[in-house]
């Protein structure tokens, strides 16, 4: 009895920490609606806001807000920067005129999405959605609603359809049957992207400026353009072969060196070398100068840079106090009779209240599988739409302890009050119809 009452007390506990986080989301959201603050401040605002009032010590929010900051810069940010500077060379190589010279305008956008699609393989959202910088630069003028569908087609990719981590983790986990998850798994993908294009057919359109300095079209930086695309996401999806626990790619070995090709300085290496050995002497030369293209590049992605990193202190905040743990084993137990919404829900809580993706999914998972007989999960389907309700449970809800919410505004040019409308409130919305269509196949499917 003592045992429950305090059990009772600590979800009271937790369950305040957590509606402080959405307090402190808010606050900032209205504070940036009303006020054009350095998105940089924000997720250091609301670890302040999140420290004050639940009565943690400032020293340890901070040490902790240092620790994310680091790690983020050392895997995510370098991703970003890989996607500037390719971008960047791209378009002082001519390598960007001269594919907007061979495309249509349709063409151009439908080189971003399937680009995004296949980049929503591998990898990582915030690696993925990196590398879309380059194919970006096909768009001229207002490019609000592609970059924000890219974004979009990148989070229902991550989250449904193998081999990207977050399936492959849920799956691996609960030991589902992959050829199952694949199968719904694209025809879920399918229906949360057009869902995503319905949804935003009128988002607003805001200016974005850069300092891309295009020179005439250069048919051979095209072709290497075209090159470092397929290399970088080709890596991307090798990366996430390499994650698959049964090792198809090989033993321990050549998986450890398979997973190597996912890190950003290997993506960075691949990616500046195909273009720049397509470019001419000249081009590469004054690229590497200083004050040169990748000097302008890095300059430029200095902001995102920060932010990213910023998010990712936030999140380590959040995780490290514990925040969510109390809230998902409270929704674990929930009346069973709400099936496949409990594993779903986990996934979702952990992503909102902890920022990291596969975090949340493998968490979702591990709480999972001891209560599968009682939700009628317990067989190979119910272990396959299981894994997908968590995988895409886990990619709903991206916000401001997120890398990848600013990444996304950043490219779409949205602020942060917009991205939680349009980016937040999308991807939820995906989720949502999402379990839908998984409920009905466990309903549907024999």
């Amino acid at each position: 009895m003592l045992r429950a009452t305090r059990f009772s007390q600590g979800c009271r506990v937790q369950e305040s920490r957590a509606f402080i986080v959405i307090a402190a989301v808010a606050l900032v959201a209205a504070l940036v609606s009303r006020f054009r603050i350095l998105p940089f401040l924000l997720p250091i605002l609301a670890a302040a806001v999140f420290g004050v009032t639940t009565g943690t010590d400032l020293s340890w929010i901070a040490r902790n807000f240092h620790l994310g900051f680091t790690q983020t810069l050392g895997a995510a940010g370098l991703a970003v920067v890989v996607g500037v500077i390719v971008a960047y060379l791209a378009a002082e190589s001519g390598a960007l005129a001269a594919w907007r010279a061979r495309l249509s305008e349709k063409g151009r956008v439908a080189t971003v999405y399937l680009s995004a699609a296949f980049a929503g393989l591998g990898g990582n959202a915030i690696s993925a959605l990196a590398i879309l910088a380059p194919p970006l630069g096909l768009i001229e003028g207002a490019k609000t609603r592609v970059s924000l569908r890219s974004s979009l087609i990148v989070n229902a990719m991550q989250g449904a359809v193998l081999p990207a981590p977050l399936p492959i983790a849920a799956l691996a986990i609960l030991g589902a049957d992959w050829k199952l998850v694949l199968g719904l798994g694209l025809p879920l993908a399918l229906i949360q992207i057009g869902l995503a294009f319905w949804l935003t057919r009128r988002v607003p359109e805001q200016s974005a400026t850069n300092d891309l300095q295009e020179t005439a079209p250069n048919r051979r930086a095209a072709i290497g353009l075209a090159l470092a695309m397929i290399v970088l996401i080709g890596m991307l999806i090798l990366n996430a072969f390499g994650q698959i626990p049964s090792e198809p790619l090989g033993s321990a070995n050549a998986r450890e060196r398979i997973l190597r090709l996912g890190l950003p300085v290997m993506l960075l290496g691949a990616g500046a070398l195909a273009v720049l050995m397509f470019a001419g002497a000249g081009h590469a030369r004054r690229a590497v100068e200083e004050g040169g293209t990748i000097a302008r590049a890095l300059v430029a992605s200095a902001g995102i840079l920060f932010a990213v990193g910023a998010a990712g202190g936030f999140q380590m905040v959040l995780h490290t106090d514990g925040v969510a743990n109390l809230v998902i084993e409270h929704i674990g137990s929930l009346p069973s009779r709400l099936g496949l919404a409990i594993p779903f829900m986990i996934a979702l809580v952990g992503r909102a209240l902890q920022g990291s993706a596969l975090t949340a999914a493998i968490t979702a998972a591990g709480l999972v599988i001891p209560i599968l007989a009682p939700l009628g999960l317990d067989d190979p389907m119910g272990r396959a739409v299981a894994a997908l309700a968590i995988s895409t449970g886990a990619m709903a809800t991206p916000h401001i302890n997120d890398g990848f919410f600013w990444l996304a505004c950043q490219q779409t040019g949205l602020r942060a009050h917009q991205g939680l409308r349009w980016l937040t409130g999308v991807t939820l919305l995906q989720a949502l119809f999402g379990l839908a269509f998984l409920v009905l196949c466990q309903i549907v499917v024999p």
